[in-house]
């Protein structure tokens, strides 16, 4: 873009560069082990040691949002009492677009006069003289290649270059902050994944709970009152006792078959008895008996038997895409497909429902959909959702083999 200033003009004299050095070295062992509630604090005062050393009048913190992430928000300001300020939370978008393009695409952008915008950034050129800029340097913050954030540095009271040696630098800083805001942003987003897993544990508990009292146990209260009176007050003939009896032992079967239920919720012993095909085919044949959704189960060239560990996670992320498309598709019909290759297996589970996007699905019933990714990422695996033709949607899991040895 052209908007480097001459890299040899006003060159911070020695003394200068000595105490940026030492500021970058103090920055650096600081933010090497520090707390994630204690990022923000320390990236400010670093922000404010640096414009106190360098001469800058704003440092500015920015970050990466907006569904398609394609837009840019403030985080915060540091800057004297009385200047022009941004309004909290600005989108860059609507006022520096041209800016925005470029930290988007990972490029620094260097101001040393407003002039060196070019005449398609007129919008910026107009934005950053309404906030008193005069010149600025901005640098993308990375994390995994993707650009999450930037970085702002301005003076209003006078134009200024800015050497190679200082944008290095500032470069570093840039880096700096991005691994702290990474890091931050991993904690916190570990931290309330794990209060939603617990949260979801408890629910999960309280309604085994509820199920336990209010069903299998009134059921069994009955029927030991009613061997009780069995017992007091014996059948007058042969035909009355057999009834009677044949009645309770309809009753224990059936209470016998509630306790199969839950405790095959809990832990899928066919799947170890028989393993993943018969288990899938036995979950299908389950639902449907008991649902509104007619499930059709196929497999071809599946292994005899797979690691124990992928056997689970694809049982575990059928149960649940077939359970979210019991509770929420209004599908009539679906299908399980398991499909074996020389590399790897494939699970498919698709329906006839009013289909979802994953990416707009709220956080708080999202849990669901975050187990069975990390289910399949623990076994190397890849797992997505696809629109089906005509409606619905597609679940499709592909799981790595291992490499046979050679005979």
């Amino acid at each position: 873009m052209g908007m480097t200033a001459d890299p040899t003009a006003r060159i911070p004299d020695l003394d200068t560069r000595l105490q940026l050095e030492e500021l970058l070295a103090d920055v650096a062992s600081q933010f090497m082990d520090l707390p994630a509630d204690e990022v923000d604090g320390a990236i400010e005062q670093a922000q404010r040691r640096l414009c106190d050393l360098l001469g800058f009048d704003r440092s500015s913190l920015w970050h990466v949002s907006g569904a398609a992430g394609r837009e840019l928000y403030l985080l915060s300001v540091v800057q004297p009492a009385g200047m022009p300020t941004p309004p909290p939370s600005m989108n860059a978008g609507p006022y520096f677009p041209h800016t925005l393009e470029r930290i988007l695409n990972g490029q620094t952008t260097l101001l040393a006069t407003l002039a060196d915008l070019p005449p398609e950034a007129a919008v910026d050129r107009e934005s950053f003289h309404r906030y008193g800029t005069k010149s600025s340097a901005i640098f993308p913050l990375r994390a995994g290649g993707e650009v999450f954030g930037a970085l702002g540095f301005a003076t209003t009271r006078a134009e200024r270059d800015w050497p190679a040696h200082v944008v290095r630098r500032l470069e570093l800083v840039a880096q700096i902050f991005s691994g702290a805001l990474n890091r931050r942003n991993t904690d916190a987003a570990l931290r309330a994944v794990s209060g939603r897993l617990i949260n979801a544990q408890e629910k999960e508990r309280t309604r085994l709970a509820e199920e336990l009292h209010d069903g299998l146990s009134q059921e069994l209260a009955v029927l030991a009152v009613e061997l009780d009176l069995l017992s007091q007050r014996p059948p007058a003939t042969a035909d009355d006792a057999r009834a009677r009896l044949e009645a309770l032992s309809a009753r224990t079967r059936s209470l016998s078959a509630d306790v199969h239920r839950l405790a095959h919720g809990l832990h899928p012993a066919k799947l170890e008895q028989l393993g993943l095909v018969a288990a899938l085919g036995g979950l299908c044949r389950e639902l449907q008996a008991t649902g509104p959704v007619e499930v059709r189960f196929s497999e071809k060239d599946v292994p005899g038997k797979p690691r124990d560990e992928v056997a689970l996670s694809l049982y575990r992320v059928a149960q649940e895409a077939l359970w979210n498309i019991v509770k929420h598709s209004g599908a009539r019909h679906a299908t399980v497909a398991l499909t074996g290759t020389p590399a790897e297996l494939q699970l498919d589970i698709a329906d006839d429902g009013c289909g979802f996007d994953p990416a707009s699905t709220p956080a708080a019933s999202s849990l669901g959909l975050l187990g069975m990714r990390e289910r399949v990422g623990m076994v190397g695996g890849q797992i997505r959702w696809e629109p089906t033709p005509g409606g619905g949607t597609t679940v499709r899991v592909r799981v790595p083999l291992p490499r046979r040895a050679p005979a």
